[in-house]
């Protein structure tokens, strides 16, 4: 299968993974992206394969237009859903940052996050025949990038706190980059 080919099903599983799991006050938003997927999974399917890592422009301008609609409202699920179905042919990876927490539960929370992400991929789920792991790793991406998002600005309040300005980021140790079982 090409590079076009896995992202177009990518985009598809992607559609199920956003009808199934988004969230948004209005259902009508939801269908929007949906279709959205499913528009730009088809137009994957129409276009011969580019250079690696260059988009057709009716493609690029139908990714954006998704993207556009994820940072306009929030559906439970990041954008990075997007990022993660045309990686194949991008070969771009979306990023997942250290947020520099300086207090230690929100650095390892960041951790833990990283982890989960990093394990996905090292485990190459996202290049599974199965559909369903594929969907499974979709979905456990676009959630595990949305916590991380919103750890973010978590994150960003607690450093600005008057009692942590200017400390150094939080350094975990090799012991303490263990799953913590408490937190919820």
């Amino acid at each position: 299968m090409n590079a076009y080919a896995t992202t177009a099903r990518r985009l598809r599983l992607a559609a199920d993974v956003f009808d199934a799991r988004a969230h948004h006050r209005t259902r009508p938003m939801i269908d929007i992206v949906t279709q959205g997927f499913r528009s730009a999974a088809g137009a994957f399917d129409d276009v011969a394969p580019g250079a690696p890592g260059e988009l057709p422009e009716e493609l690029a301008d139908a990714l954006a237009a998704l993207e556009a609609v994820f940072g306009a409202h929030d559906f439970h699920l990041s954008a990075a859903l997007v990022g993660y179905a045309v990686e194949p042919v991008t070969g771009i990876v979306p990023p997942l940052d250290v947020l520099a927490a300086v207090s230690e539960r929100f650095a390892r929370e960041d951790f833990d996050l990283r982890k989960r992400r990093n394990t996905i991929l090292h485990h190459r789920h996202l290049t599974s025949a199965d559909d369903e792991i594929v969907s499974w790793a979709l979905r456990a991406l676009a959630t595990i990038h949305y916590k991380h998002e919103s750890l973010a600005g978590v994150i960003a309040a607690d450093n600005a706190r008057p009692c942590n300005r200017g400390k150094a980021a939080f350094q975990l140790v090799p012991g303490q980059r263990q799953h913590d079982h408490h937190s919820a």
